[in-house]
């Protein structure tokens, strides 16, 4: 059995609650939160059932001085920040981008901070912690060229994560793509939201709208319309 953080959260009040899908009340300062590690917090927020106790984690996380920004990426307004500068710079020096640097990068030009998150063997994570406005999201990301790759993608995502950031890199998309992202929201009922990055351009899809007759149509006209 994994090992489970034994201190608790400390009390919460309604003052400093942020619902990470109910972007009407905002994170206002970070919690304190001592004697466990980062691969323990994430093992709570998993484990965890209410929306609140969830947000504890993630505010938490970020509050870490662990974190520091990774300056060659980042952005006048909006960072990314890492528990790994030094490793990303080498890698950055040597050309190389992976695939969750593209998707931070992207996030930030969309005006978004970026969390960076590692991936612990010893228990599930996803990729990001992405902060907006003040408010806290908790994201998977996946790459895809599109096809019947596609959808696997998605599946492994909704697992990890009730948002999914899918950076396509393929060179044509059709209504397969809208159905996959369909199929995936009613295959997974804790799924609420995908970010398309095409290029630079984000498209957002939420819950509803994809579970919507019209979405084929209104996503595929996202996609062919001018940023």
């Amino acid at each position: 059995m994994d090992e489970k953080a034994t201190i608790p959260y400390p009390e919460r009040t309604e003052d400093i609650i942020l619902l990470v899908c109910e972007p009407a009340i905002e994170y206002v300062k970070p919690i304190v939160y001592q004697g466990t590690t980062i691969t323990n917090a994430l093992k709570d927020y998993y484990s965890f059932t209410t929306n609140h106790e969830k947000v504890d984690v993630l505010k938490w996380i970020v509050a870490q001085p662990a974190f520091t920004e990774l300056k060659r990426l980042s952005m006048a307004e909006n960072k990314i920040f890492t528990l790994y500068t030094n490793q990303y710079d080498e890698i950055l020096k040597t050309g190389e981008m992976p695939n969750n640097l593209q998707i931070a990068q992207k996030f930030v030009a969309n005006k978004f901070d970026v969390y960076l998150l590692a991936n612990p063997r010893t228990t599930k994570s996803a990729d990001f912690i992405i902060k907006q406005r003040n408010i806290l999201y908790y994201v998977e990301g996946k790459t895809s060229k599109g096809g019947s790759a596609l959808a696997e993608r998605l599946q492994e995502g909704a697992k990890q994560a009730d948002r999914i950031a899918i950076n396509f890199i393929g060179n044509a998309i059709n209504k397969i793509f809208s159905t996959e992202i369909k199929n995936t929201f009613e295959n997974n009922e804790n799924l609420k939201y995908v970010y398309v990055f095409k290029g630079s351009k984000l498209i957002f899809v939420k819950r509803n709208e994809a579970l919507s007759k019209t979405f084929s149509h209104k996503f595929m006209k996202l996609w062919t319309a001018k940023k």
